[in-house]
């Protein structure tokens, strides 16, 4: 969990305990009911459970990720400031327990990369350097550590990019200021770098990082000394630079503000990107409640989606939704989604007659407007109604082939519905019953005449 306080003295005692505390005990205490319901929504985002934990004063669920596998790893760790460490494997609904210790207090992010799970200690009450270890996710029987104290750096917490590279943040010193580290992975997940190498100096209490769809990096202090913290952003050509040296110094955050979290959050301990680019990040702050935050990608507009009453943790995006763990659990807050809600997108209608087409938005944050358009002959998008989940014409020949489609925004981003082909056809004239049926009655006479007529005599006779 995220070691949210201000750097103290190594030889402070008591604020060694309240910086690897879980969750202030204060609050824990009086929220241990209302924990228990889990995050609640904000701006009408939906949030359901996903994997529910029997929080109590000894056990909370602290991160989580899934594997290549799909199957679901996740830390424990004592929210009431005792030395525990718990690392299970959901198999078949079943958690195995990986790994245990009590002699450390819980780390503060668990990460799959490849097919490995890495994972972290929070040190104990004299050790102020984290633990790394890792595991194949596949075969967890046999835990490996990955960097064990003193080793040059102190990792808050690993962040993937692809299946055999590794970042984090932590700190060069014991109770440093944050620095970000890079090593590429070897196939036995191993680091070929150890210790990693530095190729940032941002300065703050370590925190949590995301890599959007474009290779664009984020991040945020865990705890910024200033009372402000800062999403900070570098582009994919400067993340590369910095790898390679080409940027001198590494990855500065002079020019790089991105955003900043709202008061009173003074830092963060999650943070991920959707494939849209949007930002997620759960902000926390000692003694207010903590939130879920969602920036937009284009301009950084924030918009809360939710709250907890005490410490939401890691974020992860998996089938079009955010998931958050806190004490009691995991919980998943779907995006918006747009389907038809017609039985096809192919839309048939009459020369005269209403056609209708139409959508079913689900998820998403804040409210909800629907843009309709029609595609012209240059292949232009031509506004025709808004406000509905639905849209109606009067159908005319002209209209025939045309395409209708429903642009959905929420206060997060826009999603363009199923395209709907329409085809018009003529109407069937009033008098066209009568004609074929007066047809039929003289092709019937007509066929009896002839049978009439080809009668032999010996017929007539019979």
């Amino acid at each position: 969990m995220n070691q949210n306080a201000p750097v103290p003295h190594p030889t402070s005692f008591s604020s060694l305990v309240v910086r690897h505390s879980l969750l202030l005990i204060v609050v824990f205490h009086l929220a241990l009911s209302a924990v228990a319901q889990g995050p609640s929504s904000l701006n009408q985002a939906l949030i359901k459970p996903y994997y529910m934990f029997p929080v109590s004063l000894e056990s909370a669920l602290v991160s989580f990720d899934w594997d290549a596998s799909g199957a679901l790893h996740y830390t424990v760790g004592d929210p009431n400031y005792g030395l525990k460490l718990e690392v299970y494997k959901l198999s078949q609904d079943t958690p195995i327990l990986v790994y245990e210790t009590a002699s450390a207090w819980v780390g503060s992010l668990l990460t799959c990369i490849g097919d490995y799970i890495y994972f972290n200690d929070g040190g104990d009450y004299l050790r102020g350097d984290f633990n790394y270890y890792f595991y194949n996710a596949s075969n967890p029987e046999t835990v490996v550590p990955l960097l064990i104290a003193p080793y040059g750096a102190s990792l808050w917490g690993v962040t993937g990019r692809g299946t055999d590279e590794l970042f984090a943040s932590g700190s060069t010193a014991t109770w440093g200021p944050a620095s970000l580290f890079y090593s590429p992975l070897d196939s036995s997940g191993m680091l070929e770098s150890t210790p990693p190498v530095v190729f940032g100096e941002i300065g703050d209490s370590p925190g949590p990082m995301a890599f959007d769809p474009s290779g664009n990096l984020y991040y945020v202090p865990g705890y910024a000394y200033s009372g402000t913290a800062t999403i900070y952003r570098w582009n994919v050509q400067e993340v590369d630079a910095a790898l390679t040296g080409g940027s001198g110094m590494g990855l500065q955050p002079a020019g790089h503000d991105w955003a900043t979290l709202p008061a009173p959050y003074d830092g963060a301990t999650g943070m991920i990107a959707d494939p849209y680019g949007n930002i997620y990040v759960t902000a926390t702050s000692w003694g207010a409640p903590s939130q879920l935050l969602a920036f937009r990608e284009d301009n950084a507009m924030v918009t809360p989606a939710a709250e907890y009453v005490g410490r939401l943790e890691t974020l992860r995006y998996r089938d079009n939704a955010i998931y958050m763990s806190c004490a009691n659990g995991i919980f998943r807050m779907p995006l918006l989604t747009v389907e038809f809600s017609l039985e096809d997108t192919d839309v048939l209608a009459t020369v005269g007659e209403t056609a209708v087409f139409a959508i079913n938005a689900t998820g998403g944050i804040g409210n909800r407007s629907y843009h309709w358009y029609r595609m012209d002959d240059q292949n232009t998008r031509v506004l025709v109604g808004t406000d509905l989940s639905h849209y109606s014409m009067t159908a005319q020949s002209e209209d025939s082939g045309t395409v209708y489609f429903c642009l959905v925004k929420d206060d997060v981003y826009s999603i363009e519905s199923p395209h709907f082909s329409l085809t018009v056809q003529d109407p069937v004239p009033l008098a066209a019953p009568v004609i074929l049926l007066s047809g039929a009655i003289i092709l019937a006479v007509a066929g009896s005449i002839v049978l009439i007529k080809r009668r032999s005599p010996a017929e007539d006779i019979a």
